[in-house]
Order: structure tokens, then sequence, then C-alpha cells
């Protein structure tokens, strides 16, 4: 049983480089309970309250006022009434939203705005998003500089509180995405008034090719990305002009979830084409050639104005990304008339530019310096993007064995020598398009202490922001590396053993030791197997962190929140496992161990897929000699429960019997009923054609079907079907190969 306990706050003034790994700002000190002659500002005590929270300005502040109330109320069982207020007296500066918790009843009513003079005070000069969190024994107040800033401030204080949002709310956490503790007082005592400021402007989450992305889990997303206070969501507009990654399939969700917390919108991605379709106009591209003709005036200005009339509907976007398609081909006259891709995209870029100034969008333009659209390097002579241009800079190629300004890896090098070309002429935002979640690492790999360094080095280059992907499909595998990220983008100086320190302990308790050993072995990315040591070297080194694992399993005990985190993570290392002995028998030649491994992958794939470590996809497909396409794997991830069959191929001779096992999957972790339905060739039968399962929360019920195969029926190969629907709306039709031998 959890006994509720005392928590009596005492914080210290703090900047950027002050900030603890999990708090969010300066670590709490627990002041002594016997010292009453300090002010103290009693926001619960003895499960008791008679605090409500006052919020002005922008809608923002009633969300964090909201927020902040529903937090206490779990924390402590006590409700704590939330009500607008309207400032009395001369505007404050600075201070424009914010919140206040005052002792009385709740009451609308008039808020000093004196007592906003030290805030206002303390955030002078600050930059935007910088919060304030300051305390008297008579009001706590939260504000900062910018809308979202009040709302950070919040979630900062419930950190110094206890609270910790270690991820997402994603279904297959089933709640141990949060740790919320149970408290009797809840009291800050004397803080001096302090501030908080970011290392980057630009804090962004991108969801890219969203293989896995659904309405349910971007909320989530977009939850934990104001808990940890980022400020930029990216989406794709339609990505590579698919139709199956679209934002405006989301539009509806995107919308209100970012505007209550104040965050912005960044739209747009891969490619030109999705707003020049070749399709529809052909007249403005040279065969063989995915990008259009860009010296051709008449095409620059079509694409522009399609571009500009999306933007003119849509006034939530603040970022708008000009790409070409991923993997651009540019046409032969244009790179005669321009020189270079990357002078060519100046021609468009500067264009949309002049285009949206002079509707008055106040939209700014990103444009990715990316290997596989035009290049890394900047423009030539009498070429430039204009000022107010966003670059963004997508390191593809490196190597995160090594910091990306480690000279010894001369991709890295290559890299850096670009980066600093970019530093040098560019006089607008240049940020980072960070790959250390990229698709192509399909397994572990949490190198922190090298993301640690390149954040310093951002930093140090003056760089505007930071980026990273945000698949949730397996997001629970990689958690500590999206918590690594966001707390270094605002502390550029946050080393990796700081954050650990931090981290370990708070979310694995007494396992923490286990899985301080268990990062150290998972840091390089088996993808790197050929170029670091080999398969075998890989292999021992998971090995030993799958038993890190099982360890720290056996610590924390089955049945706790935090255990449903390491059987997670257990099952990852099974699955990573599987990939690197694919490697690994292939280098040694063994065809057979090869093939294992490879229905090992597809099986754990299958079978895990829905739990946080491993994003079903066209990459990992291809691993097991295996083919999906976008558009399947995202019926997956956007239905509510899925079925599968694990085996590929059956093999069974005439007049004997084969078992088909048929399995049904929570997506959402919600109790769902799973139909099912058999379908056979002539000559094999059946008892049972048809049937239910019952998916409850992690369960993975299953149903072994004999199939019984008449002597008569000839040797060769045959599909057992079977169709899954809920409610008897189909989710997807699976199929095994029974081979009969005679």
């Amino acid at each position: 049983m959890t006994h509720p306990t005392r928590r009596t706050l005492l914080t210290g003034a703090v900047g950027t480089a002050g900030i603890a790994a999990l708090g969010g700002i300066a670590r709490p000190t627990l002041a002594q309970a016997a010292d009453r002659d300090r002010p103290r500002f009693e926001v619960v005590r003895d499960k008791r309250s008679n605090v409500h929270l006052l919020w002005w300005g922008e809608r923002s502040a009633r969300f964090a006022a909201t927020e902040l109330a529903a937090y206490l109320q779990m924390m402590t069982g006590v409700r704590v009434p939330v009500s607008p207020a309207r400032l009395h007296g001369d505007a404050p500066r600075i201070a424009t939203t914010g919140l206040c918790a005052v002792h009385g009843p709740a009451a609308p009513g008039a808020l000093p705005t004196a007592w906003l003079g030290t805030a206002d005070s303390a955030l002078s000069g600050a930059v935007e998003d910088s919060y304030f969190i300051g305390a008297s024994d008579a009001r706590l107040v939260l504000t900062g500089v910018g809308p979202r800033a009040v709302v950070y401030a919040a979630y900062s204080l419930l950190e110094q509180f206890g609270v910790r949002f270690f991820a997402p709310q994603y279904a297959y956490y089933e709640g141990a995405a949060e740790h919320v503790p149970q408290l009797s007082d809840i009291i800050v005592a004397d803080p001096p008034a302090n501030v908080t400021s970011p290392s980057f402007a630009l804090r962004r989450k991108d969801v890219e090719e969203g293989w896995s992305i659904n309405s349910g889990n971007l909320v989530a997303l977009i939850d934990w990305m104001a808990k940890q206070r980022f400020s930029t969501l990216v989406f794709p507009y339609d990505y590579q002009a698919e139709g199956v990654t679209n934002y405006d399939d989301f539009r509806s969700v995107v919308v209100p979830e970012l505007a209550k917390r104040g965050l912005t919108l960044e739209l747009g991605g891969h490619g030109y084409n999705s707003f020049l379709s070749p399709n529809q106009y052909p007249q403005y591209y040279t065969a063989g050639c995915n990008v259009f003709n860009a010296h051709d005036e008449a095409a620059v200005t079509q694409y522009v104005a399609n571009v500009v009339a999306y933007l003119r509907t849509r006034p939530e976007v603040a970022i708008f990304d000009c790409w070409p398609p991923d993997g651009a081909s540019w046409a032969p006259a244009t790179l005669a008339a321009f020189g270079t891709a990357t002078n060519a995209e100046t021609h468009i870029v500067n264009a949309l530019v002049a285009a949206l100034a002079k509707e008055s969008l106040t939209v700014q333009v990103e444009r990715i310096a990316y290997i596989w659209t035009s290049g890394l390097e900047p423009p030539t002579a009498g070429h430039a993007f204009d000022d107010s241009v966003l670059i963004d800079f997508a390191a593809f190629g490196r190597t995160y064995a090594v910091p990306l300004n480690d000279p010894s890896a001369a991709t890295n090098a290559s890299h850096m020598s670009a980066l600093r070309s970019w530093r040098a002429t560019h006089n607008g935002d240049l940020a980072i398009y960070d790959y250390s979640r990229r698709y192509r690492w399909r397994s572990l790999g949490n190198p922190l202490t090298v993301l640690a360094t390149d954040a310093a080095l951002y930093k140090s280059l003056e760089l505007t922001g930071v980026e990273s992907y945000a698949e949730p499909g397996s997001w629970l595998q990689f958690e500590a590396l999206h918590l690594f990220t966001a707390r270094s983008a605002w502390d550029a100086g946050l080393t990796a053993d700081r954050f650990l320190t931090e981290y370990l302990p708070a979310r694995f308790g007494p396992g923490a030791d286990r899985m301080r050993d268990y990062f150290a072995r998972t840091t390089a990315d088996p993808d790197g197997l050929n170029s670091q040591g080999g398969g075998a070297a890989f292999r021992a080194q998971y090995q030993a962190a799958h038993a890190d694992v099982q360890a720290a399993l056996a610590q924390v005990g089955r049945q706790t929140a935090t255990a449903v985190v390491l059987r997670r993570l257990a099952a990852g290392a099974e699955v990573s496992l599987a990939d690197i002995d694919i490697t690994h028998y292939s280098q040694i030649r063994d065809d057979a161990g090869a093939q294992q491994a490879k229905d090992r992958y597809r099986q754990l794939t299958q079978a895990h897929r829905f739990e946080g470590v491993q994003l079903e996809s066209g990459y990992v497909a291809s691993r097991y000699d295996g083919s999906v396409s976008r558009t399947e794997i995202a019926r997956e991830y956007r239905a509510a429960a899925w079925g599968y069959l694990p085996d590929r191929r059956l093999t069974v001779r005439s007049g004997s019997e084969v078992q088909l096992r048929i399995v049904a999957q929570p997506v959402d972790f919600t109790p769902r009923r799973v139909e099912w339905v058999l379908r056979l060739p002539d000559g094999i039968t059946a008892a049972d054609l048809r049937g239910t399962l019952d998916v409850r929360g992690a369960e993975q019920p299953s149903v072994t079907v004999p199939l019984r195969v008449a002597a008569t029926l000839p040797a060769g190969t045959y599909a057992a079907t079977v169709d899954f629907a809920i409610d008897g709306t189909a989710l997807t039709t699976a199929q095994t190969t029974v081979a009969v031998t005679a």
C-alpha cells in the first residue's frame, strides 16, 4: 500500500544551466517541517485546501490552471477550484498570460497587477518561452514570455512536486507513462522568484512518415510535448503525395490540441509534387524528373500560387516546409539555368516568401539542406535564401558512433564542414533535423553521450532549433532518448550521466543499477554491425542487455507500473536480437540460421508491433524479405484491434492434420471482441470456420484450429485465409500457405 507523504518544496534561483534532467527547473530541496517561521504558501495541508486558481490572458492560461488543478487532485484527492480573473491596474509589460494561486473562496474577480511586478521585472529581456515561478505566503504566480510559457511553468511546478512525465500516455504504457505521487501536504516554502529559459527557441517533434500515427496517440503526443516544453509539432501536408499521412485527415484533432496549449504547427515536408502534381500539370515536368521545371517561371508561379491558396485557408500554420520530393531528380535545363539544385531552390523558396508577404500571411518558410533533395552545401555566390527562411540541416548520412564534430568519422567531418558553411553564409535561422531516431535504426540504439555533445555543439553555433522523429510505434523502446532530447533542448549543457542519474532511479527504482548497465550496452545501433565488430560482438552485447532488463524486472516486482515498462523493454531486446542474428548468421554464411532469424524477427515484429517496442514498416519488412505498404501499416495502427496468423507456411501430408493458430491483438488496449472467419480451399476442412477472440488489455488471445487435409488432395500449395472484423467492420485479411506433400 502506498501511504500519502508530505511534500514541502524549496526552490532556488536558476538559469538555463540549472535545469534538472527531470525537474525542468531547480531540483527540489525539502525544507525542515519544523521551520515554521519562513514564508510558506500552503497549496494543500493535511489533505485540505482553501486555495483557488485564477487565470488571466490567453486560453493557454485556463488550460494550465485546469491541468494544475487536475494533477493536484490526483496527488492529494483535493479539488482546487479554477476561475478567470481580470487584471486590475496598469497592464503588465510581459506577464500578459498566467495564473495565480491564492487563498480564499473561488470567485471571479480583479487581480491586482501589482502582484505581477516581480514577474515582469524578472522576465525583462528574457527570450520567448521563458517562464517564471514565484511565491510568497499570500500567493503563487506562474507566468512567462508568450502564451505557452504559463503551461510550461505549471508542468515544471508539478515536476517539483514529484510528478514525472516520462512519455506520452500511449495505450501500451497501460498507465505507466507518468508517475503521480500520493501526497498529504504540498507547501511551497519561500522560493526566490526564478526564470527558466530554453537553450533553443525552436523545439520540435516530427510526425514525418507517420507509419503508426492515429488520432488517439496524436493527442497523447501533443499533450506530452507541452509537458516537456516543446514548441512545435511538425506534420506532413501529404507525405510523398501518397494520401496516407495527410494533415487534413488529422486537422480537426491537431488544431484545438495545439491551440489550447499555445503550441505552434509546422507543415509541409516532401515534396513540391503535393502542390504541383505531375498528373494535373504535366506541362511543367521533364520526363524522368520528379521536380517541376524550376527554370520555367510559369511552373514556379503556379506552385507558389497553389501553396499560398492552401495556407490562406489554414491560418494555424506557423512554418511551411518547402521541400522537393525525397530522392529528387531535377530537370537538366533547371541545373543548366541555375548551376546547382540548391541555387534553383533559392529561386522557388524566395518566390514563395515574397508571395506570402504580399498576401500578409505570417508564415515562415523552411527549406531543408538534405543530400537526397539538392545536397548539403549552401548556394553559390549570387544565389542566397531570403534572411527570413529557416534552414533545416539534415545530417542524414552521419554516424552516431561519435559526435558530429568528431573528425575521426569522415562522413561526420563532411557534414560538419557543410554545417559551418551554412552558419557562415546564412543570416537567418538555422536548425538541426536530427536522425538519431530515424527509421533505419530498427533496434535499440540510445547514443545519449553523443547527443549530449551534439547539443552543446549546436548551442555554440547559435542554432535556432532542434527536431527529431516522433513515431509512436516504437516510442517505449526509445523513451530515454526522446526524453533526453526534450531536456537538452532546454539545457544544452545536460550530460548523459547527469540525465541518467536523475532518470534511472525515478523510472526504474530498485532496478536502476541494472538498467544503467542496459543503457551502457545499447548505445550503438546494430545497423553498424559491419563497421563495429560484426554480428557476434553485438549479439553478446544485446544478450547481456536483455539479461539486465530481466534482472531489473526481478528487483522491481512484476505487479508494478515499472514492470509494465520493463516487460516491454525485454520484448524489445528479443526483437533486437533476432534482428542482429539475421546479420550474424549471414556473416558466418549459415543460410539456415539466417532464415530462422528472419522468421523469428517477423514473428516477434507481429507479436509486439502494438507494444511500443517495434514499429512495423517497410524498413523492417525488408529485413525478413517481406513487403508492406504504408497504407497497410496505417490501417493496422489506426484500428482498434487486429488479427494475424503467426505462421506464413504450414507443411502437411495428404490425409493428415496441421494446426493453424489464429491470434487477435490489442491496438488501443480497450476490451474488444474480434471476429474471425476461416476460408479454406476444397480438400481442406476444419470443424470450426468462425469464432471470436476477446482482447483485454495487453492480452493476445489465440485459438488453434486443426486443418484436415483430404487423402485425395494432390500435392501442392494452397491458401488458408482468415478475415478479421469488429462488429462486422472488416479489419484485415491474413493468409497462410499450406504446403501439401504426398
